[in-house]
């Protein structure tokens, strides 16, 4: 067993920081060594949320510098096949955000160039961490809903992104980028694959997720293997908080996944009920966050497999890539087409 992992993170935006912060402070067996990012005001945020750690402003002075075990890859999804590559051919164990790629082929590509550099290769599927969801797939796998038949989700952000990052070739768009997560959810609490989908969207608010070509609110339908179903909605524009909510209805029963409240506190006055909500993913998510780290850093220093197969993230890639091509078309998409 290694003693101490000593780990990078390649890239610190919102999810990137947030990495950043929790090897610094809160997991177990691992050290914080540097950070990547382009931009000097990001790099004094850093080192006031982590310490007086060395930044970067790219990976091939990263690697050129400091002698790691393994690194966090938090760049922009169009980076990260390349990233993966060059990581795992310096012999460095890798936990790379979601989505692996932007298509298939550099899905296999990552895989491939992990496989045969002898590393690790997990993916940033923080949802399935989250205490809630953990719960809700126990109860399914022991039988409590019954044979599960119908998966919903809602996924919203306060916010849209900036036109930059909303371009199809930077981050996916908003079903590779955020319906991802929904997705792949629904595989996993469903036990089952998705072999057909039809979505539809639109740019209804922001005119930069327009100009970039992407939309800002879609529904997607889903048909799995088995014949049940699921429906999924995603917003660039939840004005009201970071809404993050799951339900699988089976044949006797059901089990809800989620909150409005960030804090259990209710104000109650002659103006109503009042109470917080979480505004960012961070907030949602933080303590799966933690939880997802310390199980990357677990699986290296243990020698164990990663507890997200790679097939999974390929799976999840897959529909999301034909939920896309969807509502770009407007019909259905089988996914064995993709």
């Amino acid at each position: 067993m290694v003693n101490e992992l000593r780990i990078a993170v390649v890239g610190v935006g919102r999810i990137g920081f947030t990495h950043a912060e929790h090897l610094a402070r809160r997991v177990r067996g691992a050290r914080l060594i540097a950070v990547t990012t382009s931009r000097p005001g990001r790099a004094d945020e850093v080192l006031r949320a982590c310490g007086a750690v060395p930044v970067y402003p790219n990976l091939d002075l990263l690697l050129e510098s400091e002698s790691l075990d393994g690194v966090v890859i938090a760049s922009s999804t169009s980076a990260h096949v390349d990233n993966v590559e060059r990581c795992a051919a310096a012999g460095l164990h890798i936990l790379c955000e979601k989505p692996l790629s932007l298509d298939l082929e550099g899905c296999d590509r990552a895989v491939s160039a992990a496989d045969a550099a002898g590393v690790k290769l997990m993916i940033g599927h923080v949802r399935q961490f989250d205490s809630g969801n953990l719960e809700a797939k126990k109860l399914i796998d022991e039988g409590a809903i019954g044979r599960p038949v119908l998966y919903r989700s809602i996924s919203g952000d306060m916010d849209p992104p900036p036109a930059s990052f909303a371009d199809l070739g930077v981050s996916g768009g908003l079903i590779l980028d955020s319906m991802y997560h929904d997705i792949y959810l629904g595989r996993w609490l469903m036990d089952d694959e998705v072999v057909r989908v039809f979505g539809e969207g639109g740019a209804l608010i922001d005119e930069g997720v327009r100009s970039a070509g992407d939309v800002d609110n879609a529904v997607v339908s889903l048909r799995f293997a088995s014949g049940s179903m699921g429906t999924l909605t995603a917003s660039r524009v939840t004005r009201y908080g970071h809404d993050v909510r799951g339900e699988v209805i089976g044949d006797e029963g059901a089990v809800q996944i989620g909150r409005y409240r960030h804090t259990p506190v209710r104000l109650m006055d002659r103006n109503g009920v009042h109470h917080d909500m979480a505004h960012t993913t961070p907030e949602r998510m933080g303590e799966a966050f933690v939880t997802m780290l310390q199980a990357f850093v677990d699986c290296v220093r243990l020698d164990s497999d990663p507890p997200v197969a790679h097939a999974d993230g390929r799976a999840t890639v897959a529909v999301a890539v034909a939920a896309t091509r969807s509502i770009q078309t407007g019909i259905p998409v089988k996914i064995e087409e993709i």
